[in-house]
């Protein structure tokens, strides 16, 4: 049970902390975009990966549970410090494979 619950927290903040850099090629205006080109990579490669893992190892009720807890931490936590950010999200990945 122990596991489980660390998995689906550390998956949903990796999911968080990546989602509003995910989003802002699409949602920004470019000059912005631009300028964050390396860690928008990463931090898009994180979401996409905790995103495929969420949906290939949790059955429907504890992916939608990440998935939502993922979307809490990302309206909770500002990007501020954006390397900071993608950093502590594919720390949270790497921790979640080594769990697994």
């Amino acid at each position: 049970m122990f596991n489980l619950l660390m998995t689906c927290l550390l998956l949903a903040a990796a999911l968080g902390l990546s989602l509003r850099r995910f989003a802002l090629p699409y949602l920004a205006r470019r000059d912005i975009a631009e300028q964050s080109e390396p860690v928008t990579m990463v931090a898009s490669a994180v979401f996409l990966a905790a995103l495929a893992l969420t949906v290939s190892d949790k059955d429907l009720w504890h992916a939608s549970l990440t998935v939502a807890g993922g979307i809490v931490v990302a309206l909770i936590f500002d990007q501020q410090r954006p390397r900071l950010a993608a950093v502590l999200s594919a720390a949270c990945l790497l921790c979640y494979l080594a769990l697994r």
